[in-house]
């Protein structure tokens, strides 16, 4: 049987199960059920934002799920989720080595891009939409650099984090309104009901190494203190098979050692709440982080002091107010940012991307480059309650971005312009829920524009031979969306959605870098269409949800390069299509079975190379996450998970192929965890992950196009021992 068929095959199989599965849901969807039933879900893996709605207001660990059923109001109702979304609480990832990046790989249409161990850079897409365009907020701050290019969502530690946000299809107006790949808004834990000192230590494999402590107070004057501060570090040192250079010879195979992969962070953080009359909650945070990596070369080569460190300062304030009984309600918030990065490497150093050949041939070359990143943002959204079923909403969101780079070096390597940009855009949107004969009706309709002026010194390009004037540019991206969804009773929804999305070029892209990329100050905008339709049910013991999507991508932008020098423009076309679907069930007490399915075709439309029709890179066609839990039993939980992704490319060329064996059709990963705990105050884990008895990493590592990092999926055979005390 060919792979292509066997592809297939599966691909049908799944489809099928899918569609039975739909029925059968679609079955129980009017049962006699009380609205209570659905407190027994908990809320770790629920969609519903009748769920979400409350513990977002309230940011506490310590939820009494009946209150969410008891106190449904019109604002609840009103901001249901009515597109893909998904929400996901610290238990998806605690007690495990799971990164912030890996959690939200693990829900439907997403996939991951990991450059080595613990701490390295990752990434996510959307449905096939690289991460460059995906907006990523902590604590409202959003992370997305001027300069362009994606979040690094290795550096965030997961336990700052206590919720997750993940918005794929509509985004909604808060956020700005105007993101080609969704939302994902990430959470701190930053309150608790009352007096609580929690301490957690973990170790594992490839010593990695975690101490956690977190403090609440009591409320006095109605304040509240919350503070934690967490260590992680890794040696990130786990075998695999080096092929030395000759991938198609396997008799001077050897197995090897990852070198120079050691991480170290800090992260230290406050966070004071104060509440005031009328139910509205004043709360800031301040935090600080720094961190330290060492940068493994490729395959074949070996890096002896390329290192890169990080430190990160934020300051966030905003004041809310979800009382149910306010027809105007405005929320503003306040946020700041200070990023800065240092690269250091010498010609001790393999691999070190286009500088290293110049200065790998002065005898104790070197070179350093230093970023300093500045991020102010404020916004302000309103919500205004026309009638009891149309509530209006209107925001106003401003950010400044100021990016400066320093390099030094033995000889030339190349650095970012100095340069910064302004954004301010108005938001707006109404949605309205009209009762029609026993179940309801909504419209959802918004949009947005931005102005954004993008401004850089300029200067002289040695290495181009040409000078780049100081340049100001404002442009004018818009978004709109529509969508209508029905609840045909309180436990389901059918929704509807299409929307239009721009992403405007960074500062990176349209004005090059001193050195070898050239500037383009003429890029477009790039143009996303977004379509989805999808069914979602949450019911006592099970929960479904099945979302079809297409997307369209115009006017994308292509680093095009020539030997070693390249130019950004506007040829790149994709389109993307699939099916998403997530089924959880119960089937008796103390046992769930979840299954999280994704089938897409995402394919290259780009008319240059050979590209087009092409699949693209890190998108498999089939995609799937198996999860059993049993417990608790007298205080123990058993937990496995299974994650499948069929072959997948990791060039646009479609010719290095994962897994490379033509015999395989895909990799599966099996992961497991044991937990006991004893009431709130002690708890122990263990867990793993990627095992399957082979000590050896089989991945290839290569250098990605436009980028000096080397890209490891993951290590095998990762597990961790983690004990928590709670007083």
């Amino acid at each position: 049987m060919s792979i292509s068929s066997l592809s297939e095959k599966v691909r049908s199989i799944c489809a099928l199960l899918i569609f039975v599965c739909l029925y059968f849901v679609y079955s129980f969807s009017y049962d006699s059920m009380d609205d209570s039933d659905i407190s027994s879900w908990g809320i770790s893996n629920s969609s519903d934002s009748s769920v979400n709605r409350y513990y977002n207001a309230n940011s506490s660990n310590d939820l009494e799920l009946e209150q969410i059923v008891v106190t449904a109001g019109r604002r609840q109702k009103l901001l249901e989720k009515t597109q893909s979304f998904s929400v996901i609480r610290p238990e998806e990832w605690q007690g495990t080595t799971k990164s912030v990046a890996d959690v939200i790989a693990e829900q439907t249409g997403i996939q991951t891009i990991r450059y080595g161990g613990t701490g390295s850079f990752q990434t996510v897409s959307v449905r096939g939409i690289q991460g460059n365009k995906v907006l990523v907020l902590l604590d409202g701050i959003p992370l997305n650099s001027a300069m362009g290019g994606a979040v690094d969502l290795g550096g965030i530690s997961p336990q700052r984090i206590g919720e997750i946000e993940i918005y794929k299809g509509v985004v909604p107006g808060e956020f700005g309104g105007n993101s080609l790949g969704g939302v994902i808004n990430l959470r701190s834990k930053n309150m608790m009901k009352s007096q609580t000192v929690a301490s957690s230590m973990s170790r594992g494999a490839y010593g990695y190494r975690n101490h956690y402590f977190e403090a609440a107070s009591d409320k006095i004057d109605n304040v509240y203190i919350f503070g934690s501060a967490d260590y992680t570090s890794s040696d990130n040192d786990w075998p695999f098979l080096n092929r030395n250079r000759t991938p198609y010879n396997p008799h001077d195979d050897r197995k090897d050692t990852v070198q120079n992969h050691h991480y170290s962070h800090f992260e230290t953080r406050i966070h004071p709440s104060v509440s005031f009359p009328n139910e509205r909650v004043l709360s800031s945070g301040i935090s600080f982080s720094t961190s330290k990596m060492g940068l493994p070369a490729e395959e074949g080569h070996v890096n002896r002091t390329a290192i890169f460190d990080r430190n990160i300062f934020s300051f966030t304030t905003n004041l809310q107010n979800d009382s149910e009984h306010l027809r105007f309600n405005i929320t503003p918030q306040l946020g700041y940012m200070h990023w800065s990065g240092r690269t250091v490497w010498t010609s001790n150093d393999e691999s070190m991307g286009t500088s290293h050949g110049t200065i790998g041939s002065f005898r104790n070359g070197w070179a350093q480059v230093q970023t300093d990143l500045h991020v102010l943002n404020a916004s302000a959204n309103t919500d205004y309650y026309l009638t009891d079923n149309v509530v209006g909403q209107i925001g106003v969101h401003g950010k400044h971005s100021q990016i400066k780079t320093t390099s030094q070096a033995t000889q030339f390597t190349p650095a970012d312009w100095p340069g910064s940009s302004q954004e301010l855009s108005i938001t707006a949107g109404v949605n309205s829920l009209v009762p029609v004969e026993g179940f309801e009706v909504g419209l959802s309709l918004g949009g947005s524009v931005k102005a954004i002026r993008s401004f850089t010194k300029g200067g002289q390009n040695s290495f181009l031979a040409l000078d780049l004037d100081p340049t100001d540019t404002v442009e004018y991206p818009w978004s709109a969306y529509g969508g209508v969804h029905l609840r045909p009773s309180k436990k389901s929804l059918v929704f509807f959605n299409v929307a239009r999305y721009s992403h405007i070029p960074g500062l990176r892209e349209k004005f090059g870098t001193n050195g070898k990329i050239y500037p383009n100050p003429d890029l477009k905008e790039e143009v996303g269409f977004s379509l989805e339709g999808g069914y979602r049910y949450l019911g006592e013991r099970i929960f479904f949800e099945s979302v079809l999507f297409s997307n369209k991508m115009e006017d994308a932008i292509l680093l095009l390069t020539h030997v070693d020098r390249g130019k950004y423009v506007n040829l790149a076309r994709a389109s993307a299509r699939g099916l998403e679907s997530t089924l959880r069930i119960e089937p008796i007490r103390h046992l769930s079975v979840e299954t999280r399915v994704t089938l897409q075709d995402i394919l290259n439309k780009t008319h240059m190379y050979t590209y087009y029709g092409n699949k693209i890179p890190n998108e498999p066609g089939l995609s799937g996450l198996f999860k059993t839990t049993v417990g608790p039993l007298k205080g123990m939980t058993i937990q496995y998970w299974l994650d499948y992704k069929s072959f997948f490319f990791r060039d646009y060329a479609n010719k290095q192929r994962v897994p490379h064996s033509q015999e395989q059709f895909g990799t599966v990963s099996h992961n497991g965890m044991v937990s006991w705990s004893s009431g709130d105050r002690l708890s122990l884990s263990v867990s793993f992950r990627n095992f399957d008895g082979d000590l050896m990493r089989y991945e290839d590592v290569v250098t990605t196009p436009g980028s000096d990092r080397s890209w490891v999926l993951v290590p095998k055979n990762e597990w961790s021992v983690t004990a928590k005390v709670s007083f």
